[in-house]
């Protein structure tokens, strides 16, 4: 996702239903080249991106949109925000005070292997950052794992700062279903890296290593004020 220029053959539109088969698809393509848990695709394909217009174009300063190659009219890049208290609801939840309810989430941004460093993920940000303004958010919050280099590299290029870190063991890692409704109560057992934190060598290890080899979750939390 690291980019350089946006390309004149690339477009950002809205989400539009026809486009459903291919988001899931570059959805999945994303996150078996880094490794991740079935489970957790399975889970994002059964939820939320079941239905993109009602869980994101149909919620209350909610959005998708996707990258289109002027050529070929092929999707080659998608990104999404809402709310953090239906984004993320479990960091929504360990928040206080009414500054949580102008905190929006970035949600599956995702480039082709083809498109990568050609300026896709940068346009899209600036839409969803365009659109952030407009809607009266104050901070934009995003989460990635560690392991996963092209992202990390991305959000602090553009401005991110870096947040904590939760370590969760697989098996109860919390996801973000997007749902209202969504019992938070149950949290899983986990530790917390703050930004200035001395890790242990063998959690910087593991770090490293994707979900099913290091058996761990690490999410990295990171935030833009507005």
């Amino acid at each position: 996702m690291d980019t350089n220029s946006t390309p004149s053959s690339i477009s950002v539109r809205s989400y539009q239903p026809s486009d459903l088969p291919a988001c899931q698809a570059l959805f999945i393509e994303g996150h078996r080249g880094y490794g991740n848990s079935t489970s957790y695709v399975n889970n994002a394909l059964a939820t939320d991106m079941a239905d993109i217009e009602k869980n994101y174009l149909q919620v209350s300063c909610g959005h998708w949109w996707v990258a289109v190659s002027t050529d070929d009219n092929r999707i080659v890049g998608q990104i999404a925000i809402l709310p953090m208290r239906l984004g993320h609801p479990l960091y929504y939840s360990q928040l206080t005070g009414e500054e949580r309810d102008h905190i929006c989430d970035i949600l599956r941004l995702g480039v082709t292997l083809d498109a990568q460093r050609l300026g896709v993920g940068k346009e899209l940000l600036s839409t969803l950052i365009n659109f952030a303004h407009e809607n009266g958010y104050r901070q934009i919050h995003v989460t990635t794992l560690t392991h996963m280099n092209k992202a990390n590299a991305f959000y602090k290029k553009h401005g991110f700062i870096k947040g904590h870190i939760d370590k969760t063991p697989i098996g109860g890692t919390p996801e973000n279903i997007n749902n209202e409704n969504k019992s938070v109560n149950n949290k899983p057992t986990s530790n917390i890296f703050e930004v200035d934190a001395i890790i242990p060598d063998e959690d910087q290890r593991l770090m490293k290593l994707s979900p099913t080899e290091s058996k761990f979750i690490y999410v990295q939390h990171y935030h833009l004020p507005l």
